[in-house]
Order: structure tokens, then sequence, then C-alpha cells
């Protein structure tokens, strides 16, 4: 879900041939000499492909940075003020338009260990699109697709609502958070962009201005330290809480999903 018009064309060719590849089968013949056309095409355009966050990986670090102070979050402990889904494994994102099924990918490791399903395999299964194309991105209802075709008990704004008030918000991580279920959630960073709430800080006291969220990143780019976590003002998240421009008009406000695996204890913090 980034800018440049080139990336954008070359993800939509992209998206536009895979989605076609998978759904001709049994339609060789007709199909044949198109494919070869959108095959040959897309090889001399993969190359111009920016590849999303993985393809960049570190060359944004800088080292001792003077404005970012890096944080070992893999290894932090959940404790006082800290509520942490402890050494939370992320992913980059391997286009420019896959953070929905990269967000989703690092929740599947969390609760199994190791996904059974690829970013693209699971961005084929949420129906995720480049911009350009009808519904960009990967919307809630396509994100829940995937975990729902899983087995596993989801729960989203669509069905579930959204907190309506900052401190309804905080509750709401924090209970999640306590039971070891990670927060799928997308606002308005890169015009539209799934990331993964996985700690909350109070920092010790009863401000909300000065919490923090840590949140798993699968574009994470800005903050001179390319390990795939974010922490980030939340207040200032949940007043940026909507889509840009992404997402139907009713689908843009807070929107949200959980999703466990079919038996998970809710009792027994991860």
């Amino acid at each position: 879900m980034k800018k440049t018009d080139i990336l954008l064309a070359v993800a939509a060719v992209g998206a536009i041939l895979y989605f076609y590849l998978g759904s001709s089968v049994g339609q060789e013949s007709a199909h044949s000499d198109v494919k070869n056309d959108l095959t040959a095409k897309m090889v001399l355009l993969l190359g111009r492909d920016g590849g999303g966050s993985a393809a960049v990986q570190s060359k944004a670090d800088v080292k001792d940075s003077p404005y970012f102070k890096k944080v070992d979050v893999y290894n932090l402990k959940s404790g006082g003020s800290l509520l942490l889904l402890e050494k939370y494994k992320t992913h980059q994102q391997h286009t420019e338009y896959t953070c929905g099924p990269a967000a989703a990918l690092t929740v599947v490791q969390h609760f199994l260990g190791n996904a059974p399903d690829s970013e693209m395999e699971i961005a084929k299964i949420m129906e995720t699109h480049p911009a350009g194309v009808k519904d960009p991105g990967t919307n809630t209802r396509g994100m829940s697709r995937y975990f729902e075709k899983k087995g596993w008990t989801v729960k989203n704004s669509l069905k579930h609502g959204s907190p309506e008030t900052y401190e309804d918000f905080i509750k709401f991580v924090d209970e999640n958070l306590k039971q070891g279920v990670p927060i799928m959630v997308e606002n308005v960073d890169w015009g539209g962009h799934w990331r993964v709430i996985i700690g909350h800080d109070t920092m010790g006291d009863s401000n909300g201005m000065n919490d923090v969220l840590i949140v798993a990143d699968p574009y994470d780019t800005t903050d001179h330290s390319h390990d795939g976590y974010n922490i980030i003002s939340a207040t200032r998240f949940y007043y940026m809480w909507f889509d840009a421009h992404l997402f139907r008009e009713k689908e843009k406000e807070r929107q949200w999903l959980t999703a466990v695996p079919p038996g998970y204890d809710f009792g027994k913090k991860k």
C-alpha cells in the first residue's frame, strides 16, 4: 500500500496474473496464449518491483541513532506496567500491498510456532489486491476469511463493533493481551496499513497521554531499526485509527480483528 506509480502498476499486473493463473484450472487450452504473454511481461516487470519491506531489509538502519532508541522488544519481559506478548516473531512483507497477510502470518506464528502458509498463499485466500484494483489491500472481511477457513475463532470490528472512546480502547487492548491474544489493526499509516498490537505500557501512572503501544509492523522502515517492531503513542494511534482511502465507506473506522486456533485456552496467557 505504498505510493509510487510504477510499483502500483507492477503490483496490479502481478496480482492479476497471480489470481488469473490460480483460477484457470481446466481452461489451459483457451487461455494459454494470454497466460504466456502475461508471464513474459511479469518477468520483465518483476525486476523493477519494490518487493516490499523485505527487499530493503536494514537499508534504513542507523546505528546508535540519535533520534530513535533501540529497544530489544523480542527479549522484553511482561510485568509491572507493561503487558507484552513475549518473544513475538515479526515478518516483513514481500510486496507493497500485502501488509494484511504479513501481519496475519505473525499471528499464526504466535500460536502455532510456524506458519503453514506463506504470505502469498495467505494473500490469495484473503483476496488481497494492489492499489488500482477494486477493494485494494486487504479489508477486514478478507483478513477474517483466512482464519475462518482454518477453523479459527474470529472476532472483528464488523461483527463486534469497535471501542468508542480511548478508555474503552485501552481496556480492549489489555483484555486481549492478558489472554495472550494479539490484535490486528488497520489505520491511516501509509494511507492504510495493517499492524499487530502485541504490547501496552501505562508507564506506571494513570496519564493516558504517555501510554505506549508495541506493535509488530510488516513494513518497519521508519525508526532506524528494521526489526519489525514499532513503539508508538497509544493516544496518537487511537485518534488516527481510520483508513485513508482504501476501504469501503462503512469499513473505514477503527478496523480490527483477533483470531485464535481451535481449543485455545483463554484462561492461560501464552
